[in-house]
């Protein structure tokens, strides 16, 4: 195989950055929001469902950073296609050991995504086992280290310096949060 592409390069940092605004969303919108009573627990069923879906996604698109690079006859573009296929030599010690320190939050995952995210395992889902926990902020940490690795990418194939997420979801949330909250006060001088 050859060493990565510019393409390619740029197509894993947009997938790191997907994975990021997935994950910012559900973080704004429910474990930060100190707003819950005039915003989504207004509709509380449908937003406890929504919590879960998005915290289900974001997981599950954080472990498919951490797929093998060669899975059968098909090809992943993940952590371990730039680590293998990407022509690294000792300047690029940094690459690796990002790489590595990425791996931490992963593997705390990896049994979540290969019982119940990726598959329906009989027995978890009978013992109502709980999979996936780790330490409050390993999430944060995480995503420092994977803004880290796609920066590092964008300096070796992307010949720029930074590849800086998107901070506009964050930015989406807080609008549709303050959307709900004016609909609620609407509402409140309504009954009033």
């Amino acid at each position: 195989m050859n060493a990565i592409s510019k393409d390619s390069a740029l197509k894993f940092c947009e997938l790191c950055n997907w994975v990021y605004e997935v994950w910012v969303t559900h973080k704004v919108l429910f474990d930060e929001n100190n707003d819950t009573e005039n915003t989504i627990a207004k509709a509380k069923y449908f937003t406890s469902r929504l919590s879960t879906i998005t915290q289900e996604y974001a997981l599950l698109q954080i472990c498919k950073l951490h797929d093998p690079a060669i899975q059968g006859n098909s090809i992943n573009l993940t952590i371990d296609y730039i680590l293998r296929f990407g022509d690294l030599d000792e300047e690029d010690a940094r690459i690796r050991k990002l790489a590595g320190e990425l791996t931490e939050l992963f593997q705390r995952l990896s049994s979540a995504r290969n019982k119940i995210l990726a598959h329906n395992d009989l027995e978890v889902l009978m013992d109502n086992t709980t999979l996936g926990s780790f330490p409050e902020d390993l999430d944060n940490k995480y995503f420092e280290v994977l803004q880290g690795f796609v920066n590092a990418v964008s300096v070796k194939w992307l010949s720029s310096k930074l590849y800086p997420f998107n901070d506009l979801a964050k930015a989406d949330v807080d609008e549709f949060l303050e959307v709900l909250k004016r609909s609620h006060k609407n509402n409140s001088k309504r009954i009033i």
